[in-house]
């Protein structure tokens, strides 16, 4: 059996996966001619179980599953073991919440005027950025949620992909959307930005690796 083995797809799949005949482990795809297995929500273990029963896979995969060394895990640990860990972690944490308790009370007091003038000057340093944002295929997507990191500014794009956001100048951009990889974007001094997203599942016949056999 295979211990350790490392999955890629160089030639993904563009058929719609929404249009396939859906089949007991996944689709069909009837323009390709064959099974496709959804791996999007399959364990390690379950991704080397299917490999072991046929080398020749075609499946559907979450980019984070791909291009990484795939192992089984580790036998689940004996119930004394599981029990014993709790006991001690209990113990642990009586010992903390008791120092936690004995530690003295601190309390900051701010300069309301330094306060407010620090608001003022972060004011100024805002910024309006405008951009267009595609998928992979270098279409506009709609939609998508924007939010600058740490903050609670966001927005979304419209139907042409365009967005508009007030940030400082270094602040990061956080671009989400059900179905495509999240992208982290830096702002610089170019106010007028293009950012791309890939699909965060992949389709295609499997190219593995062996790194380690048992």
């Amino acid at each position: 059996m295979i211990h350790k083995i490392k999955i890629s797809i160089p030639e993904p799949c563009h058929e719609n996966w929404l249009e396939m005949t859906p089949t007991e482990k996944g689709k069909f795809c009837s323009n390709c001619q064959k099974n496709v297995i959804d791996f999007t929500k399959a364990s390690d273990r379950e991704i080397l179980l299917e490999y072991n029963k046929n080398e020749h896979l075609c499946g559907r995969f979450r980019a984070s599953q791909l291009y990484r060394t795939l192992i089984l895990p580790k036998e689940k640990k004996s119930i004394w073991m599981i029990a014993t860990a709790s006991v001690i972690a209990f113990l642990g944490l009586g010992n903390q919440t008791a120092k936690a308790q004995g530690k003295p009370r601190i309390e900051q007091t701010d300069n309301k005027q330094l306060k407010e003038k620090v608001k003022e000057k972060s004011k100024k340093e805002l910024l309006t950025y405008k951009g267009t944002l595609y998928d992979s295929q270098n279409y506009p997507l709609e939609g998508v949620n924007i939010k600058v990191k740490r903050t609670k500014v966001e927005t979304k794009t419209n139907f042409d992909g365009e967005f508009t956001i007030t940030a400082k100048k270094g602040a990061v951009l956080i671009f989400q959307s059900p179905g495509l990889i999240t992208v982290e974007f830096k702002l610089g001094d170019e106010y007028k930005i293009k950012v791309q997203m890939k699909n965060e599942f992949i389709t295609g016949d499997v190219v593995i690796v062996k790194t380690e056999d048992y």
